[in-house]
């Protein structure tokens, strides 16, 4: 029966040591991914509850400025009343993760650029607590992106452009090129 007992006791032991590694692990992951990311909370109504000081820094914004408010503060106005929005926040208080690409606006109303995923926590019962969104500001990125489209566009407006695979097999040609060769695309495609 003493041997029964020593057993059990360090079958727990050795099952709360793994527990205390496991939520080490845990803790140092989350640090981690806060020490990288912007991440703010929110009620599941959209609610802010904390953010991060990426987060903050990202917008312009103290949290005590923040803080209770709803989401909406960085959402323009005309998206903010919109049945897509509301259908975003009932997402995700129903669990469902949402993840993308999405325009913001600072504090001094100045557009931004985020890669974010928006990701309900769930308690006990599998119902939404809370959601956490960890972000990434992508605005140099989307500037960068629209600089070198403008500059696509601007060189296909005024040159006979004409795209090839690898091996020479055309795969487009604009209309100034088209029209200086006098063939229709599908002829060369």
């Amino acid at each position: 029966i003493f041997n029964s007992r020593i057993n059990k006791h360090n079958a727990t032991e050795v099952g709360s040591n793994q527990r205390i590694n496991e939520l080490t692990d845990l803790r140092g992951q989350v640090a981690g991914i806060r020490a990288s990311q912007a991440v703010i909370q929110f009620r599941t109504d959209g609610t802010i509850i904390e953010a991060n000081e990426h987060f903050l820094n990202t917008t312009g914004y103290s949290l005590a400025e923040i803080q209770g408010k709803h989401h909406s503060i960085f959402v323009d106005p005309s998206y903010r009343v919109s049945d897509s929005y509301k259908q975003f926040w009932q997402r995700l208080a129903n669990g469902e993760c949402q993840k993308g690409e999405f325009k913001r606006f600072t504090k001094d109303h100045k557009e931004i650029w985020i890669s974010a995923y928006y990701t309900p926590i769930l308690d006990k019962y599998g119902r939404t607590a809370k959601v956490v969104k960890y972000a990434t500001d992508i605005t140099e990125h989307k500037l960068q992106l629209a600089e070198f489209s403008s500059q696509i566009r601007s060189i296909n407006r005024s040159r006979a452009v004409i795209h090839f695979e690898t091996d020479g097999t055309i795969i487009e040609a604009n209309d100034l090129f088209l029209q200086a060769l006098g063939y229709e695309l599908d002829e060369i495609r």
